[in-house]
């Protein structure tokens, strides 16, 4: 019994050095955010509620300040839930995970159900390498069908995060709306490789050209947990691309996914759409983004509301 347990902590100890050496934090430079192919800047902006972690709706335009380089903008354009959503379901389908992902696929179609008719949905599956599973589609059915395809793949036994990304930020340029608001759903575990700073920079810049915004619905069981624990929660593979392109992270226990991958897409729902035409149309400098809300709407909400949006953008003059 001794010498299985210490084989049992070797191995985790082993895996827990793989994870250190290999993942690598989403860099904070300038070079991971968007380029804006218009004169008009739009930002995806969630307003929440910091002590529930609810999302927070009711505001209207004049409840915002909006900041480019530390000098204010007119907000000329404004809307909720106007536009249409096309959603990637980027599914871990590891060891680790594949149990779980299993169980999204039977009770998947209710959560679906808060989509409206004109929404899409893709499913990518990945491991050690990703899989498109089912492209953009608006049948609600086939999507759950294709979740519990994915689980019955072979995309072998890692976990690399930063090359699934990649490649559903290219696959999101497939979406049947041009103007769709783009949004990728990892569901993992998040003890997943990122990958070189550089590595990490291109995939940003891929996601970042494609409007995406990362939001991380994250379910731990088994192994999972013990990684958790044995690493004191540091590997978050999924936040550093999350806050770099204004998304959420949403933990759920593995009995309560379905409840809580119908809560990721209703605070889609409840995003704001927030655009302003930038004086300087000249060069393609970075530019860094402040949006807040007014000190007079946040003592008249209690002054408890954050806001999940991207830091900043490069400008790129129109062709």
């Amino acid at each position: 019994m001794k010498s299985v347990l210490k084989c049992a902590l070797l191995a985790a100890s082993c895996l827990l050095a793989f994870f250190l050496s290999t993942t690598n934090s989403v860099a904070q430079e300038t070079s991971d955010v968007i380029k804006i192919n218009t004169d008009l800047v739009v930002l995806d902006a969630l307003v929440i509620d910091k002590k529930t972690g609810r999302a927070v709706g009711g505001f209207k335009p004049e409840d915002f300040e909006l900041y480019e380089d530390g000098v204010k903008q007119e907000i000329s354009y404004f809307s909720r839930d106007e536009l249409p959503l096309s959603i990637l379901l980027l599914l871990d389908t590891s060891g680790s995970v594949r149990p779980i992902i299993e169980q999204i696929g039977e009770g998947a179609l209710q959560a679906l159900q808060q989509l409206k008719p004109q929404d899409e949905v893709a499913v990518m599956a990945f491991a050690t390498f990703p899989q498109l599973v089912q492209s953009f589609t608006r049948d609600r059915r086939l999507t759950t069908e294709k979740i519990k395809e994915a689980s019955r793949i072979d995309v072998g036994r890692g976990t690399f995060l930063n090359d699934a990304l990649y490649k559903a930020a290219f696959e999101m340029a497939r979406a049947a709306n041009p103007s769709s608001r783009r949004v990728i759903i990892v569901i993992t575990d998040n003890i997943a490789r990122t990958g070189s700073k550089e590595e990490v920079n291109r995939t940003v810049r891929e996601l970042s050209e494609s409007g995406t915004v990362v939001n991380g619905l994250i379910v731990r069981a088994g192994i999972g947990k013990v990684m958790n624990v044995m690493t004191l929660g540091l590997i978050k593979a999924v936040n550093g691309y999350s806050e770099q392109t204004g998304g959420e992270i949403i933990n759920a226990d593995k009995k309560e996914v379905e409840e809580k991958l119908a809560e990721t897409i209703r605070n889609l729902r409840s995003r704001y759409s927030l655009g302003f035409r930038p004086a300087n149309t000249k060069d393609e400098t970075f530019r860094r983004l402040k949006l807040q809300l007014l000190p007079a709407t946040l003592k008249q909400r209690g002054g408890k509301l954050i806001i999940r949006t991207k830091p900043g953008y490069y400008f790129r003059r129109k062709n």
